[in-house]
């Protein structure tokens, strides 16, 4: 299974990406929204993206509404971001975030919702 994961802090995303692989998913990656988009575009077969909100060029929010209005086909979407404001929450979720987790999240609890989101997505 294919997980998208789309950061701007390398730091972060090697660690996720390590993180994710080790549960045994291939992981593709983008700096951006805009990387985002292009990414979901050559993958069609994503299950998951999971994307920081605060980005240079086109940050998460943003990214979603294109995805929206562009009416891409999207697997569920999981803000992981330092961002906990309920009204940038209930922006996300009107534009399609599924999900959203605060930094720093503690790996018990991103396994635990990586696996919950894939195994509603399988039944």
């Amino acid at each position: 299974m294919k997980i998208l994961l789309i950061e701007d802090s390398i730091d972060f995303l090697n660690k996720m990406k390590s993180f994710l692989e080790d549960m045994e998913y291939e992981v593709v990656t983008a700096m951006d929204g805009l990387e985002g988009i292009e990414m979901l575009k050559k993958h069609p077969d994503l299950v998951l993206i999971i994307s920081d909100v605060n980005m240079p060029n086109l940050d998460g929010i943003s990214m979603c509404k294109r995805i929206r209005k562009e009416q891409l086909q999207s697997p569920p979407i999981m803000m992981v971001t330092t961002e906990g404001s309920k009204k940038l929450r209930k922006e996300g979720e009107e534009v399609g975030v599924n999900y959203w987790l605060i930094k720093p999240v503690p790996q018990k609890m991103l396994i635990s919702m990586v696996e919950k989101i894939l195994n509603q997505e399988k039944s």
